[in-house]
Parts: structure tokens; C-alpha cells; sequence
């Protein structure tokens, strides 16, 4: 049976920048007013222009095709970056990378400017000494507006098990649409919009021959996870020392972009996954069903799958997705998943799932 991994597949992401003393800010402001519009054109979604590997234009990719794909920065100094690698067999793996960000500013000639952006780790502290380099990346040479964005970038040590570092790339991008600008703050759209935690996961049946039952058990969700990472189907095992995911957490962006983000007992990243979504307007009341895909080249209405927003506060959320199925005998089966989050900064505790590989 799919989980909501599968099917609410691989969400997207979003990507990046600061503005230099070019970027059409008016000088005479103060620093704390630029800050402030340096940071209202910062937050969002940017997308990166994508170029031919191995070109000798600017925009090229680090030797190893190795792809600065999106960033997407969130005004609580946050922010996820998306890079891609193609294998040797023409496979895409992508990966992606979130923690904290901070932002140097210059005055020269007594006008600040937003001088470099330093992506860190989700353990970083903004301080009194400014990082010289980011843990994840530092950007550099930066101009930025409400549209468009241009910028240097190197990839730091934490990115070294994927991508190769050192190595500074100039590239460019465009600024995503925020979804719904309109929608009111008792909205759902606006509710949604948060980093939530899977506590539940309840899975019911209904085959073919009109049986119903229920299974209520989140290791289903975790079960998956673990087999499509740790499963080496060319030795028929199981990895040695993969670590379970223990608990997942589920970030929804007003800029369309969803991220399931597993973590081990540790508190470690194990796995991530990131795709689109977009709120259906063929609904009797707005922001009670959005849709969802995991590949640019596929659309909304060609992945069709579907999430129906149950309820939704402060701290909670419940979704429901349905799928039809086929078991072994080729019967039809109507299933229904259903999620329950919490927000994630409220206590929780860890699922203790045991695999059977």
C-alpha cells in the first residue's frame, strides 16, 4: 500500500537572495529600514535558471554537475536549499539542505547594503561575530529585487558528502508567486503554513468484496521510508548501521512548496523529500482540498492526487487522502489515509517501529 510519502511524493523547494547597494534601494534610508525591505524581497521562493552542463557561461554548474536547484528563505531566518547531481546511469538525485541563515550588511560611502548571506546548520545562533563562511553555503555579490535575483555562491563542509565545495559559481533566478496573496489571516491557506509533526496514521480498506478494516499504526509511514533507503536490492539486505527514522515532520510554504524532513532517534536528518502543491478552486468552500506533485515534468491533473483538509488550529492539523488500489487478485480497493499532525514545537514522542527485512 502507498503512504502519504509516496503519493503526497516529492516536494519542491525554494531558493534565495540579498541585494547589493545597486539593487535600487534608496540610500538615504537607514539600515534597519533597508534590512527590512532587503528582507521582504529575501523571503520567498527563487528558482534557479538552469544551464547546460560543462557550458563555459557563468551560470554553469560546480564540475561535478553537481546543481544549485532553489532556495527558499522564511522570515524566522530559516531557509531550505534544493541541489541535484546527475549518475553516471542519467538519474537526477536531488538532496536537499535546511537549517538557519544570516545576513551581513556594509556601509560604504554611507549606504548599507546587504553584503553576504551565510547558509548554517538548523543548530546555528545568530551572534556577535559574523561567520566568516556558511556551513552549508555563503553567497556573495548579491543583487536582488522583488523579481529577480543574481548572486555568487560556494557550497560549504556540510554539503561535502554530496556536492564538491569550494568552488564559487555566479548564477540567477527568479522569484517564485506566492499562492493566494489575498487569503485572509482565519484562512486555512494561512493556517497551513507552518512546520508540522505526524503523530497518526490511520489506514482504512474497503476491497472489493465490501470488507472494511482499519489499521491504525504510523510504522506503516516509517516502514516505507526505511526500505526505499536502506534496502539494497542488488545484496537482497538491508544496509548495515542505517539508521530508522523515528519521527517526521511536514513543512507547508505559502510559495507552493511541501518538505517531509525524517529524523533518527538522534535528532539527525536521515531523508527528505519535497514537492508542489496548489489549492484546488473547484471546492464548495476555498482551502479544503489542495493537490500535489513531486515532478516538474508532470502537472497537477497528471499525478492527481488529492488531500482533503479535515481540520485545522493553532496546533493541529488533520488530512485525508484517498487512493484506489489493487491488491493480488487484481481487486479494487478504495483506501483512505488519514494524517494527524501537530505543531512542531510541541512535546512529542518518538515511535519505536521495528522493521522486518
Amino acid at each position: 500500500m502507498k503512504t502519504f510519502k509516496n503519493s503526497f511524493s516529492v516536494f519542491f523547494i525554494l531558493f534565495i537572495v540579498g541585494c547589493g547597494s545597486s539593487g535600487g534601494i534608496d540610500p538615504h534610508l537607514s539600515l534597519e529600514e533597508q534590512q527590512e525591505i532587503t528582507n521582504i524581497n529575501l523571503v520567498g521562493k527563487w528558482k534557479i535558471r538552469r544551464t547546460n552542463i560543462g557550458s563555459s557561461n557563468k551560470n554553469a554548474t560546480v564540475q561535478n554537475d553537481c546543481s544549485i536547484d532553489a532556495i527558499e528563505f522564511f522570515d524566522d531566518r530559516s531557509y531550505v536549499l534544493s541541489v541535484s547531481t546527475t549518475e553516471s546511469s542519467g538519474n537526477i538525485i536531488s538532496k536537499i539542505y535546511r537549517g538557519n541563515y544570516d545576513l551581513d550588511f556594509v556601509v560604504t560611502n554611507n549606504e548599507p547594503s546587504l553584503n553576504k548571506i551565510v547558509l548554517m546548520n538548523a543548530d546555528y545562533l545568530s551572534g556577535t561575530t559574523f561567520p566568516a563562511k556558511g556551513s552549508v553555503a555563503t553567497i556573495d555579490e548579491i543583487y536582488l529585487t522583488n523579481e529577480e535575483v543574481s548572486f555568487r555562491i560556494e557550497l560549504g563542509q556540510s554539503t561535502n558528502d554530496f556536492c564538491v565545495t569550494g568552488v564559487a559559481i555566479s548564477l540567477e533566478g527568479d522569484k517564485e508567486e506566492k499562492l493566494e496573496p489575498n487569503a485572509t489571516e482565519d484562512s486555512n491557506h494561512i493556517k497551513i503554513q507552518k512546520e508540522w509533526r505526524l503523530i497518526d496514521l490511520t489506514a482504512s480498506i474497503e476491497g472489493s468484496t465490501n470488507t472494511y478494516e482499519t489499521a491504525q499504526d504510523i510504522c506503516i509511514f516509517f516502514e516505507d521510508e526505511y526500505f526505499e533507503r536502506c534496502y539494497n536490492f542488488e545484496t537482497n539486505s538491508v544496509q548495515e548501521e542505517c539508521p530508522q527514522a523515528v519521527t517526521t515532520t511536514l513543512l507547508m510554504s505559502g510559495y507552493g512548496t511541501f518538505l517531509f524532513t525524517y529524523f533518527d532517534a538522534a535528532n539527525n536528518v536521515v531523508s527528505s523529500d519535497n514537492g508542489d502543491w496548489i489549492w484546488r478552486t473547484d471546492t464548495t468552500l476555498p482551502y479544503t482540498t489542495f493537490m500535489v506533485k513531486g515532478s516538474e515534468d508532470e502537472s497537477f491533473e497528471e499525478e492527481n492526487t488529492r488531500i482533503n483538509v479535515i481540520s485545522i488550529t493553532e496546533t493541529t492539523m488533520t488530512l485525508e487522502e484517498f487512493q484506489a488500489e489493487t491488491d493480488e487478485d487484481q481487486n479494487t480497493m478504495n483506501v483512505t489515509l488519514r494524517y494527524t499532525f501537530q505543531l512542531v514545537s510541541l512535546p512529542y514522542q518518538n515511535v519505536n517501529c521495528k522493521f522486518d527485512f
